[in-house]
């Protein structure tokens, strides 16, 4: 037998378990796998991400914000050393507590509460409703002191010259005051919809934001990982410390020195901190005694000559740029004078930039310099190929940015803003004999209310390292078509990259992607790799607030020494969160024994852990934004019999260890198995695998969108990215249960959306585990399920045309309702802060109108309910005053019913009113359908019924679709799951569609042999038209089938006559203005090629902008239509030739009106243009 490798998760005793006839059946596991990924949902749901960082900034980020904010000093204008002994008056104001209330909207005087109160509880459907926003008010604890200063002299022997700032508190006040508002997410722990049993809409998940009125979601964003060592071979050789801050970050480099005598132009190292110097005099700088001290730290290769010659040279060099550095205060000297020469000199000293600025996490400058040989190690062995360079697209290299980072960093900003406001307004009252206010007249709150307003409202959020600029991308509107689109928009990623053109690999999958990122759902065109969703079973962590330093102790790490003569060699180093906090002998029983501790509950479940064996190092991360995925740990499925049967919460899974959260980092250390089946295979076989991990399902590895396909590994992978991220995204569904409480500007709603008959083991698991009648969540499918024949007819389905059963659409298939509000808004006099004139005043009311029709307004400018408006009628009544008519106006192609009528004001002071029209949807020609494997298609016939081929049992096709659509988009996925529909329908057992786990084709075809069908899925039909046989067959079945949101209603486009451009006379480009198709060059040249001259000429010119000129035909150029006196007093008014003076042979020609003007612009330039005519 084969030697086996040993794992610290391997236990061979425990191999066999699978093959045991008392132990867990392979069906057993699956149900078992099957349960807990349905408590995983449970527990987490899909925007669990969203939600948890949120809820942990608000916990705990904003104190932190604030707590770094630290004592703000506030210093005098003039200068107080002009005083000399005298006083002078200082303010200091510091933050403390930071506590937060529910979201509350103001009500008005009018209105008030039972207690008095002119606050009102405000509820998301408020903030929709009135176009407010959701935001809770933040207190916050500030002390605000005066005091006195002045220069008193020390009192004792031998001291009389020793002087001091003596501080006198004169005032002192602490006060609790409204800082700003801060915006609320969704079923957060702020929301007042959090732990409510019912809702406003049954597949609302919450996880986003109200911003007046829209809502607003955050995509997460994909940053390097700032909390290890970046190794780089481009542009140079560089190891790197990032940092936030870039005073703080620390490079070591590999630089070419040719201007050293006996290297040869080797390479030498070099640091750079602040300003570039030669590492060697930093090594000294921070206490290291000698040389051979220096290389002993390195802990290098010294057997390997490159590695010898760099640090020759890189003495030499030192050497050569500072003599006698070997001394420490020579080599602080020699930094302090780089510093001086630098861009940007410190205002700092020497040892206060090396304590606070060089890795700041680093206690005692022995450590700083161990850390420092430790980077030059590394840069060292991958110099020399012994380690391998940092991608920037491995996800354990990346972070995602969620809602506490992102929040962190903008409240940040407007925090800043509003204390430099603060202190340059209390500087004027701390000059001269000024009284002081209270804190509240010089901390402006609106600043942070209107900045993060503003930030989610334009999208416009702070650069993550660069102060002075913006970064778009960071929010996005939340779309409404259906729920499923709705979800996959709150899993969203993104990368940023400064050009979207070559940019490596960032838009191609990695392997690191795996059950993390899904890797077909992305969009096409630029954004094609760069926008991603999470994979369905993904997790992003939080921070780990736990201390772990006295358990990574207790588990055998050795602290760190604070010195630099002890030697490391042959000791692995430990890692948490890319600090160095100690060191272990063994690292394979030192990880062993804290996964088993985290899988026993004593460490935190988001802890990861990786054991690097040959760099000798164990990287622990506590950090927030990895991503996590669960995996079932293989030697602990036993400990499944254990578990009280029923109690499988995912919690209670992780507590008992039988699963658990693995990151990327960690996963290079598993071997995972794809299923239950090959733990089987495996252990059965002749050589063990030695799988440590398995997965929950393979079709887990996909996003949401994608794993709710049927059959999606059969498919190709575009059109699985069609559908995953275009056509679910389009398809219209059911989108919400609370209509009556939205006003959405455009909503789409099918009037009998139905489940599939295919399941998968993704819907299954998003279900209510207590739902019986519905195991999975119908709103995830927007689709109906259509009997759809694979054959041509008539001509009418070429290409994607489809055709379509008119019966079948009469009696309700594919119908949806369309409803379109329309909003217009006007200041309240009462609540307007400044008076307005009576003239400028507006108000909603019905007037006669000159705009459009008002026949359906009634007196207050509103429609009436159920009043059929079309275009040019008045659908909103608002005027001034003075009787200017600023009414609301349907516009071309636009109509409806009005469904209904909102009045409301928002605590701004507007009022507003809306309307909303409802049209019913049939399909027609044009309407774009497409099914569940990208198959897209727009309606190219109606076909009666009874024209329809029917088979024996009197079954009528709904959709007829061309053959020639499966051979060239490689989609038999659709064949399957209509073969696979049909076998359901008539009773079969197999179910499941879910991709790489789908049955074989033998099984499918099995299942309809059974009922009585043809293997392959194929019918004996007849014609309609005449009642014959058709001779071939034609296959047929069940396909669930989208009616997508681009229908022809919506895009139709024609004129005759119409509006033009004030200046070219051209038709106008807008639809809803009644203009013109746009004819280009394209069509252009179709036309010439058919040899249409005639049309040509028409569409181009005589449609278009038809125009009139004078020519000269003496002088060739233009002749003006003016009036002339001729003879004596009589006037006459014509053509006349201002160059020949002349009225004579001038003609008239017919001339775009785009040419005429080019001329008039040319001659104000003064440039004559000549026209060659010539008559026919």
């Amino acid at each position: 037998m084969a030697k086996v490798p040993m794992d610290v998760d391997y236990i061979p005793d425990e191999s066999n378990y699978l093959v045991d006839s008392k132990g867990l059946h392979e069906i057993e596991l699956k149900k078992f796998l099957k349960t807990a990924t349905q408590s995983f949902f449970k527990q987490h749901g899909l925007i669990s991400h969203q939600l948890n960082s949120y809820n942990e900034f608000i916990r705990d980020g904003i104190q932190e914000v604030f707590s770094s904010v630290g004592e703000i000093p506030v210093k005098p204008l003039y200068d107080s050393s002009q005083y000399g002994d005298g006083e002078w008056r200082s303010a200091s104001v510091k933050f403390g507590k930071v506590t937060f209330e529910q979201p509350k909207f103001y009500a008005g005087e009018n209105f008030p509460t039972d207690d008095g109160d002119c606050f009102k509880d405000m509820l998301p459907r408020h903030a929709r409703l009135q176009n407010m926003t959701y935001a809770a008010r933040m207190k916050v604890q500030v002390n605000f002191k005066v005091y006195t200063e002045k220069m008193a002299r020390s009192v004792g022997f031998g001291n009389e010259n020793d002087q001091y700032v003596e501080k006198t508190v004169s005032s002192e006040n602490n006060t609790e005051m409204i800082m700003g508002k801060l915006p609320v997410m969704v079923k957060s722990d702020l929301c007042r919809m959090k732990g409510v049993t019912e809702g406003d809409c049954d597949f609302d998940h919450g996880g986003y934001f109200i911003i007046n009125g829209a809502e607003k979601v955050f995509v997460a964003q994909e940053q390097s990982c700032l909390k290890r060592l970046w190794l780089s071979c481009n542009p140079s050789w560089t190891a790197s410390y990032r940092h936030t801050f870039i005073r703080k970050r620390v490079q070591v480099k590999l630089v070419d020195s040719s201007k050293i005598e006996h290297t040869g132009g080797r390479k030498v190292l070099s640091v750079k901190f602040l300003t570039e110097m030669p590492i060697w005099i930093l090594f000294f700088a921070l206490g290291v005694s000698s040389d051979k001290e220096v290389v002993n730290l390195i802990d290098a290769n010294a057997e390997d000559g490159t590695v010898v010659n760099i640090l020759r040279a890189s003495m030499r060099e030192a050497d050569n740029q500072c003599e006698n550095f070997r001394r420490r205060g020579i080599a602080l000297s020699y930094i302090e004078q780089q510093f001086k020469t630098c861009e940007f000199p410190p205002e700092e000293s020497v040892q206060e930039c090396i304590d606070k600025l060089l890795l700041p996490k680093l206690v005692g400058i022995k450590q700083k310099a161990r850390f420092l040989a430790y980077m030059v190690k590394c840069l060292l062995k991958a110099y020399t190929g012994r380690r391998k360079f940092d991608c920037r697209d491995d996800f354990r290299n990346k972070r995602l940015e969620l809602a506490s980072e992102l929040l962190d960093r903008e409240l940040r900003v407007h925090i800043n803003h509003a204390k430099r406001r603060m202190i340059k307004v209390m500087q004027r009252d701390l000059d001269g004999d000024r009284s002081m206010n209270r804190i509240e007249h010089y901390l402006d709150c609106s600043i942070i209310t209107n900045g993060l307003s503003r930030a989610f409202s334009t999208g416009a959020w702070s650069h993550p390292y660069k102060k002075a600029e913006k970064i778009s991308g960071v929010v996005a509107n939340l779309s409404r078509t259906n729920p499923l689109q709705s979800i996959s928009e709150m899993r969203r990623t993104r990368q940023r990259v400064e050009y979207t053109g070559k940019i490596g690999g960032a838009r191609y999958p990695h392997p690191s992607h795996w059950g993390k990122i899904c890797f077909v759902s992305t969009p096409d065109g630029e954004n094609c790799g760069l926008i991603k969703n999470l994979a369905s079973t993904a997790l992003v962590s939080t921070r780990v607030l736990e201390p772990i330093f006295d358990k990574l102790l207790d588990c055998g790490m050795e602290e760190l020494v604070n010195d630099t003569s002890t030697s490391l060699h042959g000791k692995n180093l430990v890692f948490v969160d890319g600090e160095l906090v100690g060191v272990c002998q063994d690292s394979a029983s030192f990880v062993a024994e804290l996964r088993s501790m985290r899988r026993r509950k004593e460490l935190p479940n988001q802890v990861e852990i990786k054991r690097d064996e040959k760099q000798r190092e164990v990287r622990i991360f506590c950090d927030a934004g990895r991503v996590l995925r669960p995996l079932l740990i293989v030697k602990n499925i036993m400990r499944i019999k254990s578990i009280k049967k029923g109690d499988y919460g995912f919690q209670s899974l992780l507590d008992n260890g039988i699963i658990e959260l693995i990151g990327a980092e960690e996963e290079e250390d598993c071997r995972t198995a794809w299923g239950i089946e090959h733990l089987r295979s495996a252990y059965g076989g002749d050589v063990p695998m030695n799988y440590t991990h398995c997965e929950l399902d393979m079709s887990f590895c996909l996003g949401l969108s994608a794993g709710l396909v049927p059959f999606a590994n059969h498919n190709h992978a575009k059109r699985v990215l069609y559908q995953s991220q275009k056509h679910s995204h389009q398809a219209i569904g059911y989108s919400t249960t609370n209509p009556r409480i939205r006003v959405d500007t455009l909503t789409h709603q099918l009037y009998y959306p139905q489940k599939p008959l295919f399941r998968t083991m993704l819907s299954d698991c998003l279900g209510r585990p207590d739902c019986n009648i519905t195991p999975f969540r119908p709103e995830f499918y927007n689709s109906q399920c259509a009997i759809v024949a694979v054959n041509v007819h008539f001509g009418y389905n070429q290409e994607d045309s489809i055709v379509m059963n008119r019966a079948s659409a009469e009696r309700g298939m594919f119908r949806s309702e369309h409803i379109r509000s329309y909003k217009a808004d006007i200041y309240n006099d009462e609540a307007f802060s400044k008076p307005q004139k009576v003239e400028d005043s507006m108000k909603f009311g019905k007037i006669q109108s000159r705009v459009g029709r008002v026949e359906c307004l009634e007196e207050d400018g509103f429609p009436y309910i159920g009043a059929s408006l079309k275009a040019g009628d008045i659908i909103i009544g608002k005027h001034a005053e003075s009787g200017a008519d600023q009414s609301l106006k349907l516009k071309h192609t636009e109509r409806g019913t009005v469904q209904r009528v909102v009045l409301s004001a928002n605590d701004e002071g507007k009022n507003f009113g809306i309307v909303s029209l409802r049209q019913v949807r049939f399909p027609c020609l044009g309407d774009k359908f497409s099914s569940m494997h990208g198959q897209k298609g727009v309606l190219g016939f109606l076909e009666a019924q009874e024209n329809f081929p029917f088979t024996a049992q009197g079954i009528v096709p709904d959709i007829v679709i061309n053959p020639h659509a499966f051979p060239s988009r490689q989609t038999p996925g659709q064949l399957l799951e209509a073969a696979l529909g049909k076998g359901i329908a008539l009773g079969g057992n197999e179910k499941y569609a879910t991709p790489y786990s789908t049955p074989s084709v033998e099984v499918i075809a099995d299942q309809l042999h059974k009922a009585g069908f043809c293997r392959s899925g194929s019918e004996r039909v007849y014609d309609g038209r005449t009642g014959e046989m058709i001779r071939t067959l034609v296959f047929m079945g069940p396909t669930c089938y989208q009616r997508l949101t681009h229908m022809a209603e919506d895009k139709v486009k024609f004129r005759n006559t119409g509006p033009v451009h004030p200046l070219t006379r051209q038709p106008v480009a807008d639809r809803k203005r009644f203009g013109g198709v746009k004819f280009g060059e394209m069509e252009r040249d179709c036309l010439i090629a058919h040899g249409a001259s005639a049309n040509l000429q028409e569409r181009l010119f005589l449609c278009s902008d038809y125009a009139q000129m004078h020519i000269c035909r003496k002088c060739k150029h233009t002749a003006n239509v003016i009036q002339r006196t001729m003879g004596g007093k009589h006037k006459i008014r014509g053509p006349y030739c201002r160059y020949c003076e002349s009225a004579e042979d001038i003609i008239k020609v017919n001339v775009p009106y785009g040419a005429k003007l080019l001329s008039q612009e040319l001659f104000s330039m003064g440039i004559s243009i000549k026209f060659e005519t010539k008559l026919w």
